[in-house]
Protein backbone atom coordinates (compact mmCIF):
# COMPACT_ATOMS: atom_id res chain seq x y z
CA UNK A 1 0.00 0.00 0.00
CA UNK A 2 1.02 3.91 -0.67
CA UNK A 3 2.26 5.51 2.63
CA UNK A 4 1.56 8.85 0.62
CA UNK A 5 -0.55 10.39 -1.70
CA UNK A 6 2.46 11.26 -4.13
CA UNK A 7 2.81 7.12 -4.38
CA UNK A 8 -0.72 6.93 -4.60
CA UNK A 9 -0.88 8.78 -7.67
CA UNK A 10 2.30 7.82 -9.38
CA UNK A 11 0.29 4.10 -8.54
CA UNK A 12 -2.04 5.62 -10.65
CA UNK A 13 -0.25 6.99 -13.17
CA UNK A 14 1.83 3.51 -13.93
CA UNK A 15 -1.42 1.76 -14.38
CA UNK A 16 -3.03 4.22 -16.72
CA UNK A 17 0.50 3.66 -18.72
CA UNK A 18 0.28 -0.14 -18.97
CA UNK A 19 -3.38 0.31 -19.93
CA UNK A 20 -2.67 -0.63 -23.67
CA UNK A 21 -5.90 1.91 -25.63
CA UNK A 22 -5.04 -0.37 -28.86
CA UNK A 23 -6.70 -3.38 -26.81
CA UNK A 24 -9.48 -1.47 -25.76
CA UNK A 25 -10.59 -0.68 -29.68
CA UNK A 26 -13.93 -1.70 -30.95
CA UNK A 27 -14.69 -3.35 -34.43
CA UNK A 28 -16.35 -0.69 -36.92
CA UNK A 29 -19.46 -2.47 -36.54
CA UNK A 30 -19.44 -2.10 -32.71
CA UNK A 31 -18.27 0.90 -32.32
CA UNK A 32 -21.36 2.27 -35.05
CA UNK A 33 -23.84 -0.15 -33.10
CA UNK A 34 -22.74 1.81 -29.58
CA UNK A 35 -22.91 5.31 -31.71
CA UNK A 36 -26.62 4.56 -32.82
CA UNK A 37 -27.51 3.67 -29.32
CA UNK A 38 -26.60 6.89 -28.08
CA UNK A 39 -23.03 5.60 -26.24
CA UNK A 40 -20.20 7.79 -27.57
CA UNK A 41 -16.47 6.61 -27.03
CA UNK A 42 -14.51 8.93 -25.47
CA UNK A 43 -10.94 7.72 -24.30
CA UNK A 44 -10.40 10.86 -21.59
CA UNK A 45 -14.00 9.91 -20.23
CA UNK A 46 -12.58 6.05 -19.79
CA UNK A 47 -9.37 7.56 -18.56
CA UNK A 48 -11.15 9.55 -15.73
CA UNK A 49 -13.26 6.77 -14.84
CA UNK A 50 -10.42 4.65 -14.43
CA UNK A 51 -8.51 7.77 -12.02
CA UNK A 52 -11.89 8.04 -10.38
CA UNK A 53 -12.31 4.29 -9.62
CA UNK A 54 -8.26 3.61 -8.30
CA UNK A 55 -9.03 6.68 -5.83
CA UNK A 56 -12.47 5.96 -4.46
CA UNK A 57 -10.78 2.24 -4.29
CA UNK A 58 -7.73 3.57 -2.15
CA UNK A 59 -10.40 5.32 0.09
CA UNK A 60 -12.15 2.24 0.70
CA UNK A 61 -9.04 0.20 1.44
CA UNK A 62 -7.56 2.79 3.41
CA UNK A 63 -10.87 3.27 5.37
CA UNK A 64 -11.67 -0.78 5.89
CA UNK A 65 -11.23 -2.44 8.77
CA UNK A 66 -9.15 -5.56 9.86
CA UNK A 67 -9.96 -8.66 11.16
CA UNK A 68 -8.43 -7.37 13.88
CA UNK A 69 -10.18 -4.31 14.19
CA UNK A 70 -13.20 -5.51 13.31
CA UNK A 71 -12.79 -7.71 16.33
CA UNK A 72 -12.37 -4.91 18.73
CA UNK A 73 -15.34 -2.79 17.14
CA UNK A 74 -17.66 -5.54 17.69
CA UNK A 75 -15.95 -7.21 20.63
CA UNK A 76 -15.21 -10.05 19.70
CA UNK A 77 -12.59 -12.42 19.19
CA UNK A 78 -10.83 -12.63 15.65
CA UNK A 79 -11.79 -16.14 15.01
CA UNK A 80 -15.80 -14.96 15.90
CA UNK A 81 -15.21 -12.34 13.04
CA UNK A 82 -14.11 -14.99 10.71
CA UNK A 83 -16.83 -17.09 11.63
CA UNK A 84 -19.13 -14.69 10.32
CA UNK A 85 -17.14 -14.10 7.37
CA UNK A 86 -17.55 -17.82 6.17
CA UNK A 87 -21.53 -17.17 6.94
CA UNK A 88 -22.09 -14.22 5.38
CA UNK A 89 -22.93 -12.14 8.10
CA UNK A 90 -20.18 -10.03 7.23
CA UNK A 91 -18.83 -9.17 4.30
CA UNK A 92 -15.07 -8.92 3.37
CA UNK A 93 -12.31 -8.16 0.68
CA UNK A 94 -9.27 -9.16 -0.24
CA UNK A 95 -6.48 -6.12 -0.41
CA UNK A 96 -3.10 -7.56 -1.29
CA UNK A 97 -2.66 -10.62 1.60
CA UNK A 98 -5.32 -8.38 3.54
CA UNK A 99 -8.66 -9.47 4.25
CA UNK A 100 -10.90 -5.80 4.40
CA UNK A 101 -14.05 -5.32 6.20
CA UNK A 102 -16.23 -2.41 4.44
CA UNK A 103 -16.56 0.24 7.02
CA UNK A 104 -20.46 0.79 5.89
CA UNK A 105 -20.79 -2.49 7.83
CA UNK A 106 -20.22 -0.36 11.17
CA UNK A 107 -20.89 1.97 13.62
CA UNK A 108 -18.76 3.83 16.08
CA UNK A 109 -19.57 1.57 18.84
CA UNK A 110 -20.19 -2.12 16.93
CA UNK A 111 -22.10 -3.46 13.80
CA UNK A 112 -24.87 -1.76 11.97
CA UNK A 113 -28.00 -3.06 13.51
CA UNK A 114 -29.67 -5.94 11.73
CA UNK A 115 -27.02 -5.92 8.77
CA UNK A 116 -26.31 -9.74 9.77
CA UNK A 117 -29.88 -10.50 8.60
CA UNK A 118 -29.51 -9.06 5.58
CA UNK A 119 -25.66 -9.47 4.22
CA UNK A 120 -25.89 -13.95 3.46
CA UNK A 121 -27.20 -13.32 -0.01
CA UNK A 122 -24.63 -11.05 -0.73
CA UNK A 123 -22.50 -11.86 -3.44
CA UNK A 124 -18.47 -12.93 -2.08
CA UNK A 125 -17.69 -11.73 -6.02
CA UNK A 126 -19.21 -8.02 -6.06
CA UNK A 127 -16.85 -5.50 -6.25
CA UNK A 128 -15.71 -4.05 -2.78
CA UNK A 129 -17.00 -0.63 -4.26
CA UNK A 130 -20.16 -2.19 -5.17
CA UNK A 131 -20.59 -3.47 -1.80
CA UNK A 132 -19.87 -0.16 -0.29
CA UNK A 133 -22.19 1.61 -2.62
CA UNK A 134 -24.93 -0.84 -2.35
CA UNK A 135 -24.93 -0.50 1.66
CA UNK A 136 -24.56 3.51 1.73
CA UNK A 137 -26.23 4.91 -1.09
CA UNK A 138 -30.08 6.06 -1.47
CA UNK A 139 -32.05 2.72 -2.41
CA UNK A 140 -35.19 3.97 -3.89
CA UNK A 141 -37.23 0.97 -2.66
CA UNK A 142 -36.28 2.23 1.01
CA UNK A 143 -37.53 5.59 2.01
CA UNK A 144 -38.20 7.36 5.56
CA UNK A 145 -40.52 10.12 5.57
CA UNK A 146 -41.24 10.00 1.41
CA UNK A 147 -37.24 10.33 1.06
CA UNK A 148 -34.74 7.28 -0.48
CA UNK A 149 -32.37 6.13 2.29
CA UNK A 150 -29.54 3.79 2.39
CA UNK A 151 -29.59 -0.12 3.99
CA UNK A 152 -27.52 1.03 6.60
CA UNK A 153 -29.71 3.90 7.41
CA UNK A 154 -33.22 2.47 7.09
CA UNK A 155 -31.23 -0.47 9.74
CA UNK A 156 -29.94 1.94 11.72
CA UNK A 157 -34.00 3.14 12.11
CA UNK A 158 -35.35 0.21 12.21
CA UNK A 159 -37.15 -1.05 15.24
CA UNK A 160 -35.67 -4.83 13.66
CA UNK A 161 -39.22 -5.42 12.16
CA UNK A 162 -39.54 -8.27 10.13
CA UNK A 163 -40.54 -6.22 7.17
CA UNK A 164 -38.02 -3.60 7.72
CA UNK A 165 -35.52 -6.17 7.82
CA UNK A 166 -37.09 -8.20 4.51
CA UNK A 167 -37.05 -4.90 2.84
CA UNK A 168 -33.79 -4.18 3.16
CA UNK A 169 -32.83 -7.75 2.15
CA UNK A 170 -35.27 -7.62 -0.91
CA UNK A 171 -32.52 -4.83 -2.19
CA UNK A 172 -29.32 -6.97 -1.33
CA UNK A 173 -31.18 -9.95 -3.17
CA UNK A 174 -31.70 -8.00 -6.19
CA UNK A 175 -28.39 -7.16 -6.65
CA UNK A 176 -27.15 -10.38 -6.67
CA UNK A 177 -29.76 -10.86 -9.71
CA UNK A 178 -28.05 -7.77 -11.39
CA UNK A 179 -24.40 -8.79 -10.91
CA UNK A 180 -24.75 -12.57 -11.92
Amino acid sequence: MPTSTREFFAQIVHRLSVKDPAGLALSEHDAAMLTEAGFVTDPAAATAARVDRDIRMQDLVHSSLSVADAAERLGVTTARVRQRLTEGSLWAFTSGRHRLLPPAQFTASGGVPYLDQVLPPLGKELHPLTVQALLTEPQPSLTVEGRPVSIVAWLTRSAGSASDIVAAADVITAAGWESA
